[in-house]
């Protein structure tokens, strides 16, 4: 009898196995949590570098802002304090031996501007003699001094009195010793100049020549409130093409203010001042120090009509009394913030103070409140504030 025995091997259908809906849902669910909170770690991180970057930003426009402006004002009046008793009653203002000229914003809330004047001549060169000069012929100024005047040097002329003019040496012409006698005066020397001066002067012997070096630097800072920018610009009018364009300096300086240290009281042995400051006014004339000056700065840098401390009679001891100035800067981040319902409610009144003092109080001379009319987004502020001597006033004080 045949007998089919069962193979060795069985063949069987291996059942299938894998995630069911439920457990796909809770992978996916796992992660988007994940997702979620790295998302939300890389925001925090981003935010964070934004606020580290936009402080960096406004420290960096701050301190660029405060070295610019300390060196210019430090500058303020270089090679020519030496000629204030020559140039205090000069009728163009522009002329007049002042480092550092502020003109008032309308408020609290408006930057200031600062114009700073000095020469860049290389040598103290103290005001010298001229004669020989005619008021309706151009003729060469004959300075007593054949020292430190070359072709190019801007030339203050002045009588000492209302009378001044700028213009520039085109020319020396050094005595002639081929002859015998010579044919100009031992120790003299010829200046021809240009432009002409044509205004006519009180002819006297007291007239004086300021060389003010190969440069006149007059140079204004303001505050472009609507580009948040700070801006310089050449603003001597003899320069070819004037007024020179803008020349931007630093961006997101929001707000420049700008004050006078005033040294009025005098020592009482040597009834003299004594460099120290007695008062901080702003550019204005409220008399804030109480010694009736009026401080108001030139509303128009075109124009030779100055008022207050520019006035024509405001005397040698006035221009003197003017010893520091001090500046403040309000800077911002380069970037906002994101924006805050909660943020920008407590913003609404959002005040600072400028210039402030320990006392914390209304004590505090001259200090400025701002408000949220310049604190107005969600930037980053800062706000920076130095004090700088008008070194070349005090050195020339007597």
């Amino acid at each position: 009898m045949l007998r089919i025995h069962p193979p060795l091997f069985r063949t069987t259908r291996a059942r299938q196995q894998g995630a069911s809906i439920i457990e796909l849902m809770v992978g996916v669910l796992i992660g988007m949590i994940v997702v979620a909170v790295v998302y939300n770690v890389l925001v925090m991180a981003e935010g964070y570098k934004r606020s580290t970057i936009g402080v960096a930003d406004a420290q960096i426009t701050g301190q660029l802002t405060q070295f610019v402006l300390g060196r210019e004002l430090a500058n303020g009046g270089a090679a020519m304090m030496i000629g204030v008793d020559e140039l205090s009653r000069c009728a163009d203002w522009r002329l007049k031996a002042l480092p550092a000229a502020i003109t008032a914003g309308a408020n609290a809330n408006t930057s200031d501007s600062l114009l700073v004047f000095y020469s860049t001549s290389p040598r103290v060169v103290h005001p010298v003699r001229f004669s020989n000069y005619s008021n309706t012929t151009p003729t060469p100024f004959i300075v007593d001094s054949p020292n430190g005047f070359k072709p190019g040097d801007w030339l203050i002329a002045t009588n000492r009195q209302a009378n001044c003019a700028l213009t520039r040496a085109t020319g020396i012409v050094q005595p002639d010793d081929s002859v015998w006698p010579p044919a100009n005066v031992e120790g003299q020397v010829k200046i021809a100049y240009a432009p002409a001066i044509t205004a006519g002067w009180v002819l006297n012997t007291d007239w004086r020549l300021v060389n003010m070096g190969p440069q006149v630097a007059r140079v204004r800072y303001s505050v472009d409130a609507a580009k948040a920018q700070l801006n310089s610009q050449n603003v001597n009018w003899r320069d070819p093409g004037w007024p020179l364009p803008v020349v931007p300096l630093a961006q997101n300086v929001v707000l420049m203010k700008a004050q006078y240290g005033v040294d009025f009281l005098p020592l009482p042995a040597a009834g003299g001042p004594d460099n120290v400051i007695d008062c901080w006014t702003p550019a204005d004339n409220s008399n804030t120090c109480g010694n009736g000056v009026d401080y108001s700065g030139p509303t128009d840098v075109t124009s030779d009509t100055g008022g207050g401390v520019f006035a024509t009679n405001a005397n040698t001891a006035r221009l003197r009394s003017i010893k520091a100035v001090r500046v403040a800067v309000v800077v911002r981040s380069e970037h906002q913030e994101r924006p805050d319902p909660v943020m920008w409610a407590s913003l609404v009144n959002q005040t600072a103070w400028l210039f402030n003092c320990a006392a914390n109080d209304a004590t505090c001379q001259s200090r400025i409140q701002i408000d949220n009319t310049v604190l107005n987004d969600y930037s980053r502020y800062r706000i920076y504030e130095t004090v700088i001597p008008l070194r070349n006033a005090l050195w020339n004080n007597n």
